[in-house]
């Protein structure tokens, strides 16, 4: 379901990743002064981090992971010019590399996974001693407006899941056997023009009709007409409308 999603997405997704961005830009500067030889990023997308990444350490050997296999197609002739980035279709809670590495990132994807404790242990096994992992995470009250807006209009309809707190978070990386040493966790308001472009925005970055965004069935015309014209009476400010994005970006070792 993910990878299908994502991978329709593909090349939309980057028209409207705003806060993607900001939280992949958070975690380059999370990093310390290194140069590893290579750098495993897994959920690499369509390329945000990645390009920060060959700013960075120009030329360093960098492994780009993704499970959707239409972003890896468009990343792969997207960055044709940079031979060191290797586009790899791979899921991030079983996916290993034939030797571990000094540097492994991630920027939001990681929040998407089934199972966040084993795709810790898993990053974990994959990580040299001594090694780092820069992760940036979007947590449970993103869209929270929008969120709330849907159960109200169809609660029967409500998504069942939800994306995980900054303290699961923090617990299963420790869980895991990272040593915490910096984390900045953040809330900000994203301004859009009105709901429709707002709504339009999310389903092209393939968040609409994920584990937190989907119920049991689709909402009708007469639903999607009334969380519109909620949203727009509700989180109007000025200039549009906003949304609400919380993340997290954490600094890890492996001792």
């Amino acid at each position: 379901m993910i990878s299908k999603r994502f991978s329709a997405a593909a090349e939309t997704y980057d028209r409207h990743a705003r806060p993607q961005l900001a939280l992949a830009q958070s975690v380059i500067s999370m990093l310390p002064e290194m140069y590893p030889e290579q750098i495993l990023e897994l959920g690499a997308g369509t390329g945000q981090l990645t390009r920060l990444l060959t700013d960075r350490f120009p030329e360093v050997l960098i492994d780009a992971v993704d499970l959707a296999e239409k972003m890896v197609m468009h990343s792969r002739a997207r960055f044709h010019r940079f031979p060191h980035i290797s586009w790899i279709v791979g899921d991030a809670q079983t996916w290993r590399g034939t030797d571990p590495y000094p540097l492994i990132v991630s920027s939001a994807a990681l929040h998407w996974t089934a199972d966040l404790k084993a795709t810790f242990e898993n990053i974990y096994a994959n990580l040299e001693p001594g090694g780092i992992f820069a992760l940036g995470m979007m947590l449970k009250g993103t869209l929270r407006e929008l969120h709330d807006l849907r159960r109200e209009i169809a609660p029967a309809k409500a998504p069942q899941n939800t994306l995980p707190t900054f303290e699961e978070t923090k617990a299963c990386l420790q869980a895991a056997g990272f040593k915490l040493e910096r984390r900045k966790h953040s809330e900000e308001e994203i301004l859009y023009d009105n709901a429709s472009a707002f709504l339009k925005a999310i389903h092209e970055q393939g968040v609409t009709g994920g584990k937190v965004s989907a119920g049991n069935a689709p909402l009708t015309r007469t639903e999607l007409g009334q969380l519109v014209a909620d949203y727009q009476e509700n989180y109007s400010v000025d200039g549009g409308v906003f949304a609400t994005y919380e993340t997290a970006t954490f600094l890890l070792t492996k001792a």
